[in-house]
């Protein structure tokens, strides 16, 4: 279930950003991008990677908002975890006329995690994330840009008998592979 919650995730990402590139005005071609995110973070202490998507459309120069998700999959001392979250992202990219280019973004979004036990018992929680990060983003091609840096996950409103808040707000690291448009 919640690899289907991911995939309706990262495909609605999809869609929303290549319809973002696809619309034009009279005076100037929207712009934007779409891209996988890898996600280097930690579950209870233990090492984790996130796979998830996001895409944006600019507003102006700098300025861009767009949507993400972020899914995950852990076992630890018998228990098997499944994380997943989306929600909307608002950026700002400096310098990003420039072959090197700072990009900050503000994630804020909701999701879940299912925990099951080696007998198949599940118990599930809902959360809320917030996570900012900075990038520092390389121009490849024109249409292609590689982003790498970190931030920190910040969970809320989440308990289950083995795991809390605490135990899923954790740093990370990223490299985030963009496709799109950037200039006019």
């Amino acid at each position: 279930m919640k690899t289907l919650h991911l995939f309706s995730t990262l495909v609605l990402t999809f869609l929303l950003s290549s319809t973002l590139l696809a619309q034009s005005t009279s005076i100037n071609e929207n712009i934007g991008f779409g891209g996988p995110s890898f996600v280097n973070t930690s579950i209870a202490g233990e090492w984790t990677m996130e796979v998830g998507g996001l895409g944006g459309g600019f507003i102006g120069k700098h300025l861009y908002i767009g949507g993400a998700g972020f899914g995950s999959s852990q076992k630890k001392d018998g228990f098997e975890y499944d994380m997943g979250y989306g929600g909307p992202m608002l950026g700002y990219l400096w310098q990003g006329d420039k072959k090197t280019a700072l990009n900050f973004y503000l994630l804020g979004g909701y999701g879940g995690l299912t925990q099951k036990d080696k007998d198949n018992r599940e118990e599930r929680n809902n959360l809320w994330v917030v996570k900012p990060a900075v990038e520092v983003e390389f121009t490849i091609m024109d249409w292609w840009h590689i982003g790498v840096g970190g931030g920190y996950r910040w969970v809320s409103g989440f308990q289950l008998s083995s795991l809390d808040d605490n135990d899923l707000s954790a740093p990370f690291g990223s490299i985030t592979f963009r496709f799109g448009k950037w200039k006019n």
